[in-house]
């Protein structure tokens, strides 16, 4: 996933609909989509920046993520990312 910045994102779809010039109605239709398009980034939801943590040993073949704590049992191998959250796991931890 790629964070963006929705502002510059709307002028640059609204910099590129006013650069098609509506000779008939299909490039009307293409200016008007690029419009919309820009006006909607408004109503799509946003997200919240990654968070980084890192995996703290419980006992033996148990581990918490150290951002919502939830613990995972019985790991061969340690995820890269928290199931639970989303976080990914390239903290250092303090153990």
């Amino acid at each position: 996933m790629r964070l963006i910045d929705a502002d510059k994102a709307k002028a640059e779809l609204l910099r590129i609909g006013e650069g098609i010039h509506a000779y008939d109605e299909y490039f009307n239709g293409i200016r008007i989509g690029y419009k919309r398009a820009a006006h909607s980034l408004v109503t799509i939801p946003t997200v919240e920046e990654r968070k980084h943590g890192h995996w703290l040993t419980k006992k033996a073949w148990h581990v918490e993520c150290s951002e919502c704590h939830h613990v995972l049992e019985f790991i061969c191998d340690v995820k890269k990312y928290c199931p639970n959250c989303g976080a990914k796991m390239d903290g250092e931890s303090n153990e």
